[in-house]
């Protein structure tokens, strides 16, 4: 199989082309989601920097908002509150991937309520998310790179549990695993391919991810679909694998 990054995100955008808006306004319930585990660290922030500015009735303009914002996103955040992140974007993620799957599959129009319905799937993701950060966490002990080959081994996890729902998720992690064989430097260029979109995103403190998050989605979906195609013709996974 060639891998052809360039024809998947082409085709990413063919498929997004006039159902831009219900992605996109995904992509703004996730970060506004994600915008509330950001308060406490804000608030914190804004009084230990412009507290004694306020006090003297001088105002913070809006470059230093942003800059406050951006710092927000750094500050010591204690390790509860990474682990509900952490659950919080494996359940968000599962939900937005039935959109997208389902994008991939049909021109048909999609629908918010999809984005709800995925939400129900939320137990198999936390489990899902639970087993990938145990195992790259185990593999990571070995040395960095050994951890950093698994979060890739793994990646497709999420596409496999939401697009077969009877799939175990320790399953899901094999397959995944069976189909990045030979495509871990793809994905890992796939990624890189994107840094420039998602430095605009972190220069925007997060709002122009509300357009860049669908078109990345989809170009790792249609990516993940000639994998898995691939590994099917080739036979390292049996249709009945997947059922």
């Amino acid at each position: 199989m060639i891998f052809n990054r360039n024809k998947y995100k082409a085709f990413a955008r063919k498929q997004l082309k006039n159902r831009w808006t219900v992605p996109a306004f995904i992509s703004l319930t996730i970060f506004l989601v994600f915008s509330l585990f950001l308060i406490p660290n804000f608030v914190t922030m804004f009084k230990n920097h412009y507290g004694a500015q306020l006090l003297d009735g001088n105002f913070v303009n809006f470059i230093e908002f942003l800059n406050l914002f951006r710092g927000a996103t750094h500050f010591n955040t204690p390790p509860l509150v990474l682990l509900a992140q952490l659950l919080a974007f494996a359940i968000f993620e599962v939900a937005s991937l039935t959109i997208y799957l389902k994008m991939s599959r049909s021109p048909e129009e999609v629908h918010y309520s999809d984005f709800i319905a995925g939400l129900q799937n939320w137990g198999k993701a936390i489990i899902a998310c639970l087993l990938q950060v145990f195992w790259i966490f185990l593999w990571s002990l070995l040395f960095i790179l050994p951890g950093f080959v698994k979060l890739i081994a793994y990646s497709q996890t999420y596409f496999i549990i939401t697009e077969y729902e009877e799939i175990s998720v320790k399953k899901a992690l094999k397959i995944s695993s069976i189909i990045t064989r030979g495509h871990k430097m793809d994905l890992f260029l796939t990624f890189l391919s994107f840094i420039g979109w998602y430095i605009l995103g972190a220069a925007t403190c997060g709002i122009a991810m509300i357009w860049i998050r669908p078109y990345a989605h989809m170009t790792f979906i249609n990516a993940y679909h000639a994998m898995m195609k691939d590994a099917l013709e080739i036979g390292t996974i049996r249709p009945e694998d997947l059922q």
